[in-house]
């Protein structure tokens, strides 16, 4: 069943999505458009971990809140 839709449902605000349902989007995001989306937190290595942190603030700038 949808929740029902208003006008003034953009100023409705929404449930945080469950973390099994984030990895089923990232899941999805990558078997069907090649798209990563990982969090630093999820990666054990820490070597790993910085190079992603690394390439993604070149990519996209500095993250203005750190976990």
């Amino acid at each position: 069943m949808s929740e029902p839709r208003s006008s003034l449902a953009w100023r409705q605000l929404r449930r945080p999505l469950e973390a099994e349902r984030l990895r089923q989007m990232r899941a999805e995001a990558w078997q069907g458009q090649g798209v990563v989306v990982l969090r630093p937190e999820d990666v054990e290595d820490d070597w790993i971990r910085q190079a992603i942190v690394n390439e993604a603030d070149r990519l996209y700038g500095k993250r203005k809140t750190e976990p």
